[in-house]
């Protein structure tokens, strides 16, 4: 799992600030909704954004609920495309 969607899901518990700023797009709002559940039932013993969430993911990628694999693909999908536009620029 990326450090990006690691903040990710921190954003999707609300405890982020410096991600809470950041702009919104359709797979960020969808990773939010899909994995709120997933962090609250397998990670929430870890503070949100802290390493420790993303190990805990990473480590459960198999029992993650096939909403937020979806949202997760989709989200890392559209920060590949975004990086490719900012590296065009």
């Amino acid at each position: 799992m990326s450090k990006t969607l690691a903040a990710l899901l921190a954003l999707a518990v609300g405890a982020a600030p410096a991600v809470s700023l950041a702009e919104s797009s359709p797979a960020r709002d969808a990773l939010k909704r899909a994995c709120t559940g997933d962090y609250m039932e397998l990670c929430s013993d870890f503070a949100p954004g802290g390493p420790e969430v993303e190990a805990c993911f990473r480590t459960n990628m198999k029992k993650l609920s096939p909403d937020c694999s979806t949202a997760i693909t989709a989200y890392k999908k559209e920060q590949k495309a975004t990086r490719k536009v900012s590296e065009a620029r």
